[in-house]
């Protein structure tokens, strides 16, 4: 559901309110703490309809209704946005974590596509999940948001084509490096084609995470060599490709020369996948 979708159904939910109280105005000596607590009667049931009872003087097929719309956009929306979570779950399992957060979370900003993220927050306390279900969900969140993520400008001085090794490398403001316990790009693209997936024990993994041309997420498994290597181009902004391979050689007690061909390589295959912009020239 769209933002614009999301709005009109708080104006709906406001209009509804603002009748209630119209109809109770001519009795009342303060129709503003009526229109407030018809308002409060109104979420408080649309919010837990089998707990509340609806606003006095509503429909109560239309009220139910609008706690129905309500609650499948919100179970929609992070349906769409946890796929491969939604599909490790019955319907029962997935709607005893979609009901709770729909009935006590207090949303912290009125944008729909703010909610995924907190509900990756909330599923972290969820007892009946996995560890390996609350991993996929974070993975499920990184790739939620670098799908709506502006890029950064790249550098006046950005050399597309420039050396990598003789330059400084520059890294895409969208690249993401994730350090997981299970493979969860393994398991969500199992899951995401009704297949079982396959959970190992727990161990480390390392996800390097991006889009393409397209904006499609995508995720690259990486060898620790490689993870290392990402990490120093990240932490090393200022420095030329030579330069932190040079310092990974000596804190891996390595022949540089070693190194470099191997680093070389990897540099060439981010910049063709977009992970690297090119190169500054050398300060």
């Amino acid at each position: 559901m769209s933002d614009e979708t999301y709005r009109a159904d708080r104006r709906g939910a406001n209009e509804h309110a603002t009748q209630q109280s119209d109809d109770a105005a001519g009795l009342s000596t303060n129709p503003v703490g009526d229109f407030r607590e018809t308002q409060k009667a109104f979420t408080r049931y649309v919010r837990d309809p089998e707990a509340n009872p609806p606003p006095p003087g509503s429909k109560p097929e239309r009220m139910a209704w609008y706690a129905k719309l309500f609650f499948n956009n919100i179970d929609g929306t992070l349906g769409n946005a946890f796929p491969a979570l939604r599909a490790s779950l019955d319907a029962d399992a997935w709607q005893a974590l979609t009901r709770p957060f729909f009935r006590d979370h207090p949303a912290h900003s009125p944008i729909l596509r703010d909610l995924p993220g907190e509900f990756a927050e909330f599923l972290q306390e969820r007892p009946e999940l996995s560890d390996w279900q609350r991993e996929l969900a974070a993975y499920e969140l990184a790739r939620f948001e670098l799908m709506a993520e502006d890029a950064a400008p790249a550098p006046a001085d950005l050399e597309p084509a420039g050396d990598l090794l003789a330059g400084q490398p520059v890294i895409s403001s969208l690249a993401r490096l994730m350090v997981t316990a299970y493979p969860v790009d393994r398991i969500a693209a199992a899951l995401e084609t009704s297949q079982a997936p396959e959970i190992p024990p727990a161990g480390m993994h390392h996800l390097l995470l991006h889009r393409d041309e397209h904006g499609a997420p995508f995720a690259l498994a990486l060898t620790p060599g490689s993870a290392q290597l990402f990490l120093a181009l990240a932490e090393g902004e200022d420095q030329t490709g030579h330069a932190l391979v040079a310092q990974l050689a000596e804190a891996f007690s390595r022949p540089v020369d070693e190194l470099l061909g191997f680093a070389g390589e990897q540099l060439e295959q981010w910049r063709a996948q977009g992970l690297l912009l090119g190169a500054r020239p050398p300060d």
